[in-house]
């Protein structure tokens, strides 16, 4: 009897062991062989910066970084998506934020047996963390994550220690407004709950707008004023190439009678950064503006992305 066990409990073991590593082996594939579509500009931006753009079969209109990403096909606006675009392109996968939509065209995605990832989306460094870890994870890529990660936080903690220097050294820290003007629209200040705000605050300046409202709203000239910026951000660079700090003020002569105006501190960022979750180079753009905060002032500075 103890003959005849022995065999078969060590026939039993191998068997299951081999079961394991082929489902091992069968997840580390899964991994590697997604088709993946991805709505919104921070979302795709991490997803290359772990290392996994080569599964990306297309991409929405908001994002533009890395380069690559331009010669895939563009399926409309994260929050405007057609489900009919997407399926035509034999996805596996949809990841994006909780912004992205609209329910009907992820419901009928998921019908399809196409997996949806919808991500969690605040303006804050932690849900960058957040974001970075849950995508390291669902693309078996948490190594990458964590020095992705750390790269960031080391540049978002260099824009910290520069704040905190001139706070304690001024006793104040340096007023920032983001003007967006963009497509001939009547300009619009951003207040809170913003990813501009956000910005503002993780390079360490500090937006007097986002006292008085939330989100984006156009003010008078005597309110912008009374703000008195010493820096002002924009959209330009590859968002908006035709938009200069020349530009800007030209069409906003309001802003050339502010401290940043008269001081020449005006400040160009990728607007499409702001859409879809900031991603992974917050920390270097965050840093940037910092040093344009705090070590160049009277400096003008086009282009800060």
């Amino acid at each position: 009897m103890k003959k005849t066990f022995k065999p078969l409990f060590l026939s039993s073991v191998m068997a299951f062991a081999a079961a394991m590593g082929a489902n091992t082996a069968l997840a580390h594939n899964s991994h590697d062989n997604q088709r993946i579509v991805s709505a919104g500009n921070g979302v795709t931006e991490i997803i290359y910066a772990l290392g996994a753009g080569d599964q990306v079969i297309a991409v929405d209109q908001t994002s533009t970084w890395p380069t690559q990403v331009n010669q895939l096909p563009r399926l409309g606006y994260h929050k405007q998506l057609s489900a009919e675009g997407i399926l035509a392109l034999e996805p596996t996968m949809l990841i994006g934020t909780e912004d992205m939509g609209p329910p009907s065209t992820l419901a009928q995605l998921e019908s399809a047996g196409v997996e949806v990832e919808a991500l969690p989306l605040k303006h804050t460094a932690e849900s960058i963390e957040n974001q970075i870890k849950s995508l390291a994870d669902i693309l078996g890529k948490e190594e990458q994550g964590n020095a992705l990660w750390e790269d960031i936080e080391d540049s978002l903690d260099e824009a910290k220690a520069l704040a905190a220097s001139y706070e304690e050294k001024h006793e104040k820290k340096v007023p920032v407004l983001f003007v967006l003007a963009m497509g001939g629209r009547s300009p619009t200040i951003a207040g809170t709950g913003t990813a501009a705000n956000a910005m503002i605050g993780l390079a360490g300046g500090y937006n007097p707008a986002a006292e008085q409202f939330k989100g984006y709203k156009a003010l008078s000239n005597e309110a912008m004023l009374l703000l008195a910026p010493e820096v002002i951000i924009f959209p330009g660079s590859t968002s908006n190439p035709d938009m200069t700090p020349e530009t800007l003020l030209e069409q906003m002569p309001i802003l050339k009678q502010t401290p940043a105006g008269k001081s020449g501190r005006v400040v160009a960022i990728d607007g499409n950064m702001l859409l879809g979750g900031l991603g992974p180079r917050t920390g270097d753009v965050a840093l940037s503006l910092a040093k344009s905060f705090y070590l160049d002032q009277g400096n003008p500075s086009s282009n800060e992305s």
